[in-house]
């Protein structure tokens, strides 16, 4: 008997130590309440005062906002006079989907994982963050039913490139890289002939800074090499069969070939179809790509100085801008359901578009084009 205690003492020790890597690495997720208690006509708060307690010894950040214990309690001090989801999305300065982010703590709370890293774009696909198509389409992402990936993104500048002939993956993110940084990206704009453009952008930029919204320009001019390989990474991370895998790598092969690329990937991994789409899920990580379309990897306006990619965040309750042609506006974004984000304001988009000559696309969450360069 002692003997059989041992064994079996062994065994649950080496199934633990043989548990395999992804299990810390991503998070399963439902729209149902398993640890804390569900809002119950608080908007969340007896939810979010659980949550910092369930959550207090783990490492979490939500778009890169550390969701510690002291915030998280702090919001759930939040009066009963003042609407929760306006205090979430300025003190986590995202444009917060409430019972989303409530279900994501939830399902944290239940899986106790040391460490979470869900980016931006992740937590838009998930539903936590208010999706492009919640806004323009009145198509809203609904959290729950989906694995999200939770371990830290890799960065295309801390990879090795692969070598030609590589199979696809993370590291051909690291070929035929972007400007490194704001300044080269904004430089790169007027080598290429947008220096109207990067006038009008640095002049919004400038006055969004100036109110202290969280600018990011995230990109500007891209090679078509880049555009070409995150449409494929991103539309064989979208497979589900082998068809499907089959059907799309035949056509990405015939599109380097046709649009004279000659790009050294093979797209097929020789592990088989399904670690194909695994490995086009890494490789769509890598280069964060949230849409990517056939079209706009033939002829996307960032091939030139024609487009910028800028994530404007944490916007003031009234935001003033005077446009490049003399006319200002003040916006009151105070309203409860104001996302407080650039990118997902109906009526801030269109007021700029009018006056800077800008043109964004719905659909691509940073894409803004130049209305001038087409």
């Amino acid at each position: 008997m002692r003997y059989l205690q041992t064994l079996t003492t062994l065994t649950v020790i080496l199934a633990i130590f043989a548990a395999p890597t992804w299990a810390s690495e991503t998070l399963e997720t439902n729209r149902q309440w398993d640890v804390l208690p569900s809002p119950n006509g608080d908007e969340g708060r007896q939810t979010l005062a659980a949550a910092a307690e369930s959550l207090a010894s783990l490492d979490v950040t939500l778009a890169a906002e550390p969701l510690t214990e002291q915030r998280l309690s702090r919001l759930a001090a939040t009066p009963a006079e003042d609407p929760l989801i306006r205090a979430l999305r300025e003190l986590l300065g995202q444009a917060i989907d409430r019972r989303d982010f409530l279900l994501f703590l939830d399902d944290v709370a239940r899986a106790q994982p040391d460490r979470v890293r869900v980016h931006s774009g992740r937590a838009r696909r998930a539903g936590i963050l208010l999706h492009p198509d919640d806004v323009f389409k009145g198509e809203p992402r609904r959290y729950g039913g989906q694995t999200l990936a939770i371990a830290p993104p890799p960065r295309p500048h801390d990879l090795d490139p692969a070598p030609d002939g590589a199979p696809l993956g993370e590291r051909w993110s690291a070929r035929y890289p972007n400007p490194p940084d704001e300044t080269e990206r904004l430089r790169a704009l007027e080598a290429e002939g947008g220096g109207d453009f990067r006038e009008r952008i640095e002049q919004l930029i400038e006055q969004l800074r100036d109110q202290r919204a969280e600018v990011h320009v995230l990109a500007t001019v891209r090679r078509r090499e880049r555009g070409y390989l995150m449409y494929g990474a991103f539309t064989l991370s979208r497979a589900s069969t082998r068809a499907q895998v089959e059907q799309r790598t035949e056509e990405l092969d015939r599109l380097n070939r046709e649009w004279d690329l000659d790009i050294p990937i093979q797209w097929q991994h020789p592990d088989g179809w399904r670690t194909t789409i695994e490995a086009a899920k890494e490789m769509a990580e890598a280069y964060n790509v949230v849409y990517a379309t056939r079209h706009g990897a033939r002829h996307s306006n960032h091939y030139g100085a024609g487009a910028i990619d800028l994530s404007v965040t944490r916007l003031p309750r009234n935001l003033r801008l005077q446009a490049p042609d003399g006319t200002e506006r003040t916006f009151d974004l105070s309203g409860a359901d104001e996302p407080r984000d650039l990118n997902l304001t109906p009526r801030l988009i269109e007021w700029i578009e009018a006056h800077y000559e800008v043109r964004k696309l719905r659909s691509d969450y940073p894409h803004w084009g130049n209305a001038n360069g087409d």
